[in-house]
Order: structure tokens, then sequence, then C-alpha cells
């Protein structure tokens, strides 16, 4: 898989969506979706942390994963000025090679449509594994 986000892109992201943005309202949504869920739940494509966050404070136990370093340094330094706790790794959505078991695994649509036609297929394989 290849990496199209970079510093300038962390910082794109970063301005013009921070932590706790909705975006059309899909912070909510996706809440309403995962509220109830008890076990461990995996954000695909976690960048910066702009839902992971809000879904940690609400009481979520969630970990994300992002093949970006950049955006996983910048999720970093927001967990920390938010005062949250949580895991997130580097990873190739394609490949996921994952110890954990999770009870779910969100990709908003806005990440899922980045992802080229020919991974899709891939990715959806690589989710299966992971899940209890």
């Amino acid at each position: 898989m290849f990496v199209e986000y970079g510093k300038l892109s962390t910082k794109v992201y970063e301005i013009t969506k921070p932590v706790g943005k909705s975006l059309d309202g899909d912070i909510e949504y996706y809440y309403e979706k995962l509220k109830d869920v008890t076990g461990p739940i995996l954000e695909a494509g976690v960048g910066t942390g702009r839902m992971l966050i809000p879904f940690i404070q609400k009481g979520l136990t969630m970990e994300g994963i992002d093949l970006s370093e950049e955006m996983l340094a910048q999720c970093r330094m927001n967990m920390n000025e938010h005062q949250v706790i949580g895991k997130v790794f580097q990873g190739d959505l394609t490949k996921l090679e994952i110890e954990t078991r999770y009870e779910a695994i969100m990709m908003p649509t806005g990440s899922f449509c980045l992802l080229p036609k020919f991974m899709i297929k891939d990715v959806l394989k690589s989710f299966f594994k992971p899940l209890i």
C-alpha cells in the first residue's frame, strides 16, 4: 500500500477536520451505531483522531490504525491534548496482522472512499480476521 498522507496532508486535516468536528453528522451517526458495543472497536484509517477521541471520551473502548505515521503522530498529540488514553498503531489495511480481536471495525465513508478500487476487496477481507 502507498502513503499519500505526509506532513502537509496531516496539517491540512488538523486545520480543516479538527478533533470532534462532525462532518454532516458523521460522528453522531457512527456513535449511534457503536454505542451499544461492549467489546473493543477498531477505527481503520484513524488519521488525526477526529472521531476516535470523542468516542473514547464517551466511554467506547477503541483503538486506531493508519498507514500514515505522520497522521498517527498527530493523533497521539491530540490524544494527549484531550487527555484520553488509547492505542493507535501503524498498519496496512490490506494485510492486517493484529492479535487483538474486535467486536466492531469502523471505517468512515470518507476514508473508505479514498481507497483505490483495486484495494477494496483486500481491505474488506482483511477486516474479517480480527473480528470476534
